[in-house]
């Protein structure tokens, strides 16, 4: 056998592997597809990522509980400044009415 006929031959036989190491591959690929679909693995891994999330949230909350409490009052008071101001207003001119009166 010539030079080259044993370098095809060598050549075929280590396509042949690749072909059946990439075969085997993909028959298990489309196994587990089977079991769990895409959309399910994706389903699976989003819920535990946002299960870690939460955790992570629930420790940093018990950790600084001062911080979210501070955070928490601090929105509370701007969303409800307007209000507010017009409570602070309607007592000031009920005070100078007071005042007025006396």
């Amino acid at each position: 056998m010539s030079l080259a006929a044993e370098r095809l031959e060598l050549a075929r036989t280590a396509r042949d592997i690749a072909r059946a190491g990439f075969d085997e591959r993909l028959a298990q690929v489309k196994h587990d597809l089977e079991v769990r679909s895409v959309g399910g693995r994706i389903a699976d891994r989003a819920s535990e990522e946002a299960s870690a999330v939460l955790e992570e949230a629930q420790t940093f909350a018990g950790e600084h509980r001062g911080i979210i409490a501070g955070t928490i009052a601090a929105a509370a008071l701007w969303i409800l400044r307007n209000p507010l101001l017009s409570l602070a207003d309607r007592l000031r001119a009920m005070a100078s009415d007071l005042t007025k009166a006396d």
